[in-house]
């Protein structure tokens, strides 16, 4: 009743992180890095390989059957003679040619837990490969998300950029003019040029981060850039909805200590330990074994020579006595570590609440710096609107007309930037919190 209660208030206080429909070509994107990720594929490999081991450990308690065949030449062999009949007649105890075929089988009675054991242990290392792999598929998402995203960032800056190019090159055109007029000075031309060639540069740069990016979504979904289809929905930036508000913190705390994928892992870590102590305990324990052999022989008399079918059975106890304290320093060694396993679990929760409490407060400065500059955006291309006006009037220098252009760019790009950064804010969220993207 208690996790269901937990579970209804977390719903209620988190209404921001709940689940919303991704972009469709996003969801693709994650669908096929899940299918084509080289990580993924090793982890699942590691799985198989651990059930295998599973599989050996539980053979612990199955008889093991063994054909074994020997020949041996000696020379020389016991001899004696006895007097029979007046005569002395040789006897050999043992033939010159010594030949050896049976079947052995050796079956473990019970060994006091060991081998349930070593399965408990193979079994937790696959489940912590398992937990493994959910961890590097769920941040694998997330690291999708994030690119796809920052496609749309690039794409809307060189947007952005395109206007300040087109601006530069309509205000070289307007000087141009008004220096044949002698209304501007030529130094106004020069100054404009080198405005339009930054700007050219700058959407250089702006193009090759959006290369790399692109080259990033090819490492992470195996798509080359040109069959990577990425739509309107890189472009928006409110995604998610709205940013959770700075009162969410321990309601986003609860929620990740119940979701996060790093928390399940570093506690995975706490299981094995736990299981290493267990057969480290058990190491000292005896070993109850049944042993049993059939098969041909030679070496029996009187015929030495004859093989003839013999069959042996017993059981054999082994007890431990002194191992020079090797047990007690072994378990003392996995008890050590079942204690550093234990404190990682606290450090990722410490962590984990750092960093929600952390990407808040970035929350709360880009929401602050997006009020700011929607202001900012809408004075910037008043200012730019009125000087345009002057300049053609000849009221004011094309030098305070390039000021003004650089205000509306400069907040223009801020703006997107901050956009974009409240978007990732909102990502790494839900990722502490332990979210699932895409189905």
């Amino acid at each position: 009743m208690k996790s269901i209660n937990v579970f209804i208030f977390l719903l209620i206080a988190l209404p921001t992180l709940a689940q919303q429909p991704l972009p469709n070509d996003l969801q693709v994107l994650i669908q096929q890095a899940n299918a084509n990720f080289p990580r993924l594929k090793e982890q699942q490999a590691l799985i198989q390989a651990g059930e295998v081991r599973t599989e050996v450990a539980r053979t612990g308690l199955q008889p093991v059957v063994t054909g074994n065949a020997s020949y041996q030449y000696l020379n020389p062999v016991a001899k004696t003679t006895f007097p029979l009949n007046g005569r002395d007649v040789a006897v050999q105890f043992q033939p010159n040619h010594n030949v050896n075929a049976n079947l052995s089988v050796v079956a473990p009675i019970y060994d006091w837990g060991r081998t349930k054991a070593n399965v408990d242990r193979s079994k937790g290392d696959v489940q912590t490969a398992k937990d493994n792999l959910e961890l590097t598929r769920f941040n694998l998402a997330y690291q999708v998300a994030a690119a796809y995203y920052g496609v749309g960032f690039l794409q809307r800056s060189l947007i952005v950029q395109d206007s300040v190019i087109r601006t530069a090159n309509e205000n070289i055109q307007i000087i141009t003019n008004r220096l044949r007029n002698g209304d501007a000075l030529e130094f106004d031309v020069l100054t404009q040029r080198v405005r339009f060639e930054t700007a050219k540069n700058r959407k250089i740069d702006i193009q090759n981060q959006l290369d790399r990016q692109r080259v990033l979504l090819t490492y992470l979904t195996g798509l080359p850039v040109s069959a990577q289809a990425i739509g309107e929905g890189a472009l928006r930036f409110d995604s998610f909805g709205a940013a959770p508000a700075a009162d969410q913190a321990e309601a986003l705390n609860q929620a990740a200590s119940a979701g996060n994928r790093e928390l399940v892992v570093a506690q995975d870590r706490v299981n094995q330990s736990l299981s290493e102590i267990r057969i480290n305990e058990l190491a000292g324990k005896p070993n109850l074994a049944f042993s049993g052999s059939a098969g041909f022989r030679n070496g029996y008399l009187p015929d030495i020579n004859k093989p003839l079918f013999n069959q042996a059975a017993g059981v054999s106890l082994s007890v431990p006595i002194y191992s020079g304290k090797r047990y007690q320093l072994q378990n003392q060694a996995a008890q050590i570590n079942l204690n550093a396993s234990r404190f990682a679990v606290d450090n990722a929760n410490a962590q984990l609440r750092q960093g929600i409490e952390q990407t808040l407060a970035d929350v709360r400065a880009n929401q602050a710096r997006l009020q700011n500059l929607t202001v900012s955006v809408l004075q910037a291309e008043k200012a730019l609107a009125i000087a345009r006006t002057r300049l053609r009037n000849g009221v004011i220098t094309p030098v305070e007309l390039q000021a003004a252009e650089t205000g509306v760019e400069e907040a223009r790009l801020s703006q997107l930037s901050f956009q974009y950064q409240l978007l990732l804010n909102q990502l790494e969220l839900k990722r502490l919190t332990g979210e699932k993207l895409g189905n």
